[in-house]
């Protein structure tokens, strides 16, 4: 990881950078996804933590083997290809199930566990608003970001988007992900981080376990477009429309 001075960084940044850090922020409960842009040094505070301690901790991890990638440094097609065959599909493929059990445990359980009421209804919502929010990003934003990385490479001209600017798809997906991200905070505090009741059955056990890696694999997603993609896709835009 290179030299940088935490004191100046958000904790998005911090991610971009080393990826390893999610892990130290997760335990601490700081979102670095959609929250991304706040200051590492005043989060740390907020959550009663040393900054220059938490930092040791992230240099610490950032020197263990791990092979993942560098999100920071690929190709922005390539990102962008990643980010649908991994995060897209993850959530096509394991929302319906989710769906599956979310319903089956609150039909069969409701009475006894009161929370699942409320579960139930906000997963409805964040299953919902996603799958209203993926197709404008591979219908709108995926395309042109592809466009503009070929206009990249091949020193094209590139005409200004029917929406003027990327800025504008990325202003309206940023708040997007903020709602989904608001909904998996209260999914966390209803279900105190998806521990299940001592007296769960094994289908209420699945179905925190699913949720559980729902968030784990939307708060990645959200991360790397909120904090890599989206920034870089509007300083190319600026450059390419420059020339």
């Amino acid at each position: 990881m290179e030299t940088i001075n935490f004191d100046t960084k958000t904790v998005g940044e911090i991610v971009a950078h080393n990826p390893k850090a999610a892990s130290v922020f997760r335990k601490l409960n700081i979102d670095f996804c959609c929250g991304g842009n706040k200051s590492f040094t005043e989060e740390c505070k907020k959550k009663k933590q040393n900054p220059a301690e938490i930092w040791e901790e992230i240099e610490l991890l950032s020197k263990t083997g791990d092979k993942s990638l560098d999100f920071n440094n690929l190709k922005l097609d390539f990102l962008i290809d990643y980010i649908y065959n991994v995060h897209h599909q993850f959530l096509y493929k394991n929302l319906p199930e989710i769906r599956y059990f979310v319903e089956k445990v609150y039909t069969k359980h409701k009475d006894k566990y009161a929370y699942l009421t409320e579960l139930a209804t906000v997963y409805k919502i964040l299953e919902e608003d996603l799958l209203s929010h993926l197709p404008k990003e591979e219908n709108v934003i995926f395309p042109y970001g592809k466009s503009l990385v070929t206009a990249s490479e091949e020193h094209a001209h590139v005409s200004p988007p029917f929406f003027r600017t990327v800025k504008n798809p990325i202003s309206m997906m940023n708040s997007e992900h903020e709602e989904a991200g608001e909904l998996l905070f209260r999914l966390r505090e209803i279900t105190n981080n998806y521990t299940p009741p001592e007296d769960a059955c094994n289908s209420h056990i699945v179905m925190l376990s699913k949720l559980e890696e729902l968030d784990s694999d939307l708060t990645q997603h959200v991360h790397l477009e909120n904090n890599i993609l989206f920034p870089k896709l509007t300083a190319l835009e600026k450059t390419i429309l420059k020339n």
